[in-house]
């Protein structure tokens, strides 16, 4: 991820259901550019994580699966049940210490932060809203 230079520190992430399709859209309706990472799935067109630029702005964006939570190999069929169109993903200061603290006040945990992970994390607050979170660094 973050093949984009990014100086955001949220950074708005579209579930949608043709990332291929959108990268068209977006770059003919505002001139989007500048596309970074397109990782797809094995044999098929699923995209899992895309990276492009809108003006000044990043924003990443993939395929939704059926429970929302694509990402590196994790995408499953690609449909419209339980679609998130629009999770957050930011960069903190301490992903382990915001993870705890999400979970703490009633988050639901997604992706628990490991090495093997990049030191990401996830969770679903309790407004149904996913957050994925990341190191600044």
């Amino acid at each position: 991820m973050n093949n984009l230079q990014v100086n955001q520190t949220i950074i708005p992430y579209f579930m949608i259901l043709n990332a291929l399709k959108f990268i068209d859209f977006t770059q003919k309706v505002f001139n989007g550019g500048e596309v970074g990472t397109v990782e797809k799935l094995r044999d098929t067109e699923g995209v899992i994580h895309a990276e492009m630029k809108i003006g000044n702005s990043t924003i990443y964006f993939a395929d939704t699966s059926a429970d929302g939570s694509c990402g590196p190999g994790v995408c499953g069929e690609l449909n419209t049940d339980g679609l998130i169109p629009i999770q957050m993903y930011i960069h903190v200061e301490n992903v382990a210490d915001t993870y705890k603290k999400a979970i703490a006040e009633g988050a639901t945990p997604l992706m628990e932060p490991s090495e093997e992970t990049g030191n990401m994390g996830g969770f679903v607050d309790p407004f149904e809203n996913l957050w994925w979170i990341k190191s600044k660094k």
